[in-house]
């Protein structure tokens, strides 16, 4: 079966009964082989997983790759998940490795725990001429890879310390290092933009 084929949203009766289930009945279901259960953990998840892989990787051809990419790894692999697993953290660990495995293949540095937290030696100077929202999504994806992500991960997708440490790999103490860091950059950057235009 075509992976199109495997993510198209099927007319089926019991559509509302499956959006009230869990994740762990999700999967229970899915490991039993039902393919609208599978469907409704798609929908359920494509459109954060998208937003967390555009925001890490800044272009929509790449993100969509990794997003793909996640289904198919994670369809192919739901049968070895454990119940004790967190089943949403699983999913957000496969959309990074992807993302990641991305970011080589681009030869964006990351993962150097140099106390460098931008990517570049000198910080864009520019007058973004847009709405709040843009500018801190702006400067957040001028953000080092490894600070942008447990900033998308605890901000945007509000996942706890512990879960975003299985996701990267880390420690919880780790993570909210990196955290801290990031957060001070960003701050740093965004104040004298916000008091010139007296947000602050």
């Amino acid at each position: 079966m075509g992976t199109r084929a495997l993510f198209r949203t099927p007319q089926v009766d019991r559509e509302n009964v499956l959006q009230n289930l869990t994740d762990d009945e999700l999967l229970e279901r899915i490991q039993h082989g039902d393919a609208n259960a599978f469907t409704q953990l798609y929908e359920q998840y494509k459109t954060r997983l998208y937003s967390y892989c555009l925001r890490l990787l800044r272009n929509r051809q790449n993100a969509e790759d990794a997003v793909q990419e996640t289904f198919v790894k994670v369809y192919a692999g739901c049968n070895s998940v454990h119940s004790s697993q967190s089943l949403r953290g699983w999913i957000f660990t496969i959309a990074r490795n992807e993302a990641f495995g991305i970011l080589r293949k681009t030869k964006i540095d990351f993962v150097e725990e140099d106390g460098q937290v931008w990517e570049s030696e000198t910080p864009l100077e520019l007058v973004l001429r847009s709405e709040v929202k843009d500018i801190v999504q702006h400067f957040l994806g001028e953000l080092k890879p490894e600070y942008r992500e447990v900033l998308i991960l605890r901000e945007y997708e509000n996942l706890p310390y512990g879960e975003i440490a299985s996701i990267t790999s880390s420690t919880e103490s780790g993570v909210k290092s990196r955290l801290f860091k990031a957060r001070n950059a960003l701050t740093k950057k965004l104040e004298p933009y916000f008091r010139e235009r007296k947000f602050l």
